[in-house]
């Protein structure tokens, strides 16, 4: 019953930002790809890409899998997706809000015990854009999600459950980042 609520929250926040991506009015648009340093620092390789959709809007999209041995004992995949708002006037400039949607898998060591389940859920993030150059940006995020989630909870010397033992709803950060991006044009 909860991964059937999963499936239905995921389809709809998903069809909610995609037309709010589209929202805007067609012009030439700007495209930067960019990587989360962040995410590097605990072995999780990712790769974005954001699309400016009007003169005050973009939409950004990231990808991550991290590597089963991490620095923190922790293993995610999942996907982020947000709809800026430039609050400098300007895409890809200084100041934007923006209302996001992200969905993982994580298993975590933590005191013994073996964290291991997925989450989903819609959040804000603040950020700022510091330009570097004539394409290059150095992009600063926070933000907080409420998230779904269902885990098994188990102790290391423990077979894993086969069923989720736990579900419920968290807070949670989202888009925690220094970004390096290259703009396209």
């Amino acid at each position: 019953m909860i991964s059937h609520k999963i499936s239905s929250i995921t389809k709809g926040v998903a069809l909610g930002v995609l037309a709010l991506g589209m929202a805007g009015e067609a012009k030439a648009q700007l495209l930067a790809g960019k990587t989360n340093l962040l995410l590097w620092g605990n072995l999780t390789p990712n790769f974005g890409l954001e699309l400016v959709t009007s003169s005050k809007t973009s939409f950004n999209g990231n990808i991550f899998y991290s590597l089963d041995k991490s620095p923190i004992n922790c293993s995610i995949k999942g996907v982020d997706a947000q709809l800026r708002y430039w609050i400098s006037g300007r895409p890809m400039t200084r100041s934007f809000i923006a209302l996001g949607a992200q969905g993982m898998r994580y298993k975590v060591k933590m005191d013994g015990e073996f964290h291991h389940g997925d989450a989903i859920g819609p959040g804000l993030v603040y950020g700022y854009a510091l330009p570097l150059g004539k394409r290059w940006n150095l992009e600063f995020t926070a933000g907080m999600a409420f998230m779904w989630f269902r885990e098994k909870k188990y102790a290391v010397k423990e077979q894993e459950p086969k069923d989720y033992q736990f579900h419920g709803m968290k807070v949670a950060p989202m888009g925690l980042g220094i970004s390096c991006s290259y703009i396209f044009k």
